[in-house]
């Protein structure tokens, strides 16, 4: 009975012990923060006119842990200053990202009933660490 006791202990040691690898995510002390600055371009029967630059106030950014995976694992919304944080992440990779909204001209200038926007992601990649902030600094999205 002794025995069997002392094996069971060593095989759930040993169980415990392999599934103790801590994959992206959260859960960890690693944070990466940025700030977001929004570029909007104005345009008056599809010319540009002029271009105004301010913070990204209510501006989506996204995650993607690890790089198994295309889908986002998280999103945010930016503080009134254009402000973001993603807190407790476990060291690894993570792929950080907003959209940009870029304008299409359609065929016919004088008419912008075939006018149309399309999103294209700003993207970065980062390799962060134990109790790591990464700082991605100012990220310009174009509207």
């Amino acid at each position: 009975m002794k025995k069997f006791a002392f094996l069971t202990l060593v095989v759930s040691s040993l169980f415990s012990l392999s599934s103790c690898k801590k994959y992206e995510g959260e859960g960890g002390r690693s944070q990466i923060v940025g700030k977001i600055t929004v570029n909007e371009k104005l345009y008056v029967n599809g010319l540009l006119t002029q271009t105004v630059s301010y913070p990204g106030a209510t501006e989506d950014v996204y995650i993607v842990y690890g790089t198994q995976d295309s889908i986002f694992d998280d999103k945010i919304e930016c503080n009134y200053d254009g402000s973001f944080s993603f807190k407790n992440l476990f060291p690894g990779t993570y792929t950080v990202f907003a959209y940009n909204e870029v304008f299409n001209t359609g065929n016919n200038v004088g008419n912008n009933d075939d006018d149309y926007y399309t999103k294209v992601p700003v993207k970065f990649t980062v390799q962060i660490g134990k109790n790591e902030v990464k700082d991605l600094g100012e990220i310009i999205v174009t509207r």
